[in-house]
């Protein structure tokens, strides 16, 4: 088995490569462990890289030194391989991914993550060559991770700090994009909306649980809907969907149902005639529509050892 440790430099605030990583890999050593460091060049690297660890055919495990933005590339280019397995090492701004199964100190423990197993999960066509691992947005969430790299390597601004700040800078421009939605089974909506949310994952921005149901192995998208509101209102429902507190059980909690939906679906399809901006699993520009289509059990995500023993068994 080859162990493969795919280092991003420029993830996060700060080279993980020359800092946090190399006492780790020293622990490995230590061990006896026979594993591979590459950095990534440019983006798409990782991808590619992943891609050629596949065609190569001896079984591999990829473990990605960045953050959301470069894992997803890893599994993307992966995920045709049965031979690779992908995990996520988090040294990023957001590591919204591994919160769906565990906390960041488990995943970094080298030594556990080596011991580790893989499991089965769906990804997002998100159209043309573009796949996601976790979750697609459209609107004020989006447009606030496009701007978190303005902020994220300012002095003492972490990653959830450079997030709170890019909300600010939004709040004062104009808010809400009229968005034209169909579902794959024909229903549609229309109007004036403050966010899309097109979930596999739970969480994303640095620690929003803007799907707190969201099952990365149940075949389906789920869909949250946030109708344009004022600015005034805006705080009290971004602090429930932060926690995930906009949901009671199963469903959006009455009193805010007037505000929020909740769908799930296979596939959507978003249209607008102003561009709005997208977030792809951290990588954002601008666009005039989005599309989505599950791609049931399409990847094999690493977990460490202690995090694979607490996961239903249905995964």
């Amino acid at each position: 088995m080859r162990h493969i440790f795919l280092v991003n430099p420029v993830a996060g605030k700060e080279n993980a490569g020359k800092t946090i990583l190399p006492p780790l890999f020293d622990k490995l050593k230590q061990k006896a462990l026979s594993f591979q460091v590459i950095e990534t060049q440019y983006a798409g690297h990782a991808a590619q890289l992943a891609e050629q660890i596949g065609q190569e055919g001896e079984p591999a495990r990829i473990y990605v030194c960045g953050g959301d933005g470069t894992l997803n590339e890893a599994i993307a280019g992966a995920r045709k391989f049965a031979n690779v397995a992908v995990g996520s090492v988090p040294c990023g701004s957001g590591n919204d991914m591994i919160r769906n199964f565990g906390t960041q100190q488990e995943f970094m423990d080298l030594e556990d993550y080596v011991a580790g197993s893989p499991i089965v999960i769906d990804l997002i066509d998100a159209g043309g060559d573009a796949i996601s691992a976790s979750i697609c947005s459209a609107g004020l969430d989006a447009k606030v991770a496009y701007g978190i790299p303005a902020f994220r390597r300012l002095p003492l601004c972490s990653g959830p700090m450079a997030y709170n700040l890019s909300i600010i800078k939004c709040l004062l421009q104009p808010l809400g994009c009229r968005f034209d939605i169909v579902l794959e089974d024909g229903n549609r909506y229309s109007g004036n909306y403050l966010l899309a949310c097109i979930a596999n994952g739970s969480y994303y921005g640095g620690g929003y649980k803007g799907a707190p149901n969201a099952r990365m192995d149940d075949g389906l998208l789920d869909v949250i809907l946030v109708k344009k509101i004022s600015r005034f209102r805006i705080a009290s429902i971004l602090s429930a969907y932060k926690k995930g507190e906009h949901f009671e059980r199963d469903a959006i909690k009455q009193e805010l149902q007037k505000y929020v939906s909740y769908v799930r679906t296979k596939e959507i399809h978003i249209t607008s005639e102003k561009p709005f901006i997208s977030n792809i699993d951290g990588e954002c520009g601008p666009r005039t529509e989005l599309y989505a289509k599950i791609m049931p059990k399409a990847a094999r995500f690493l977990l460490p050892a202690k995090v694979f023993e607490r996961q239903p068994t249905c995964l």
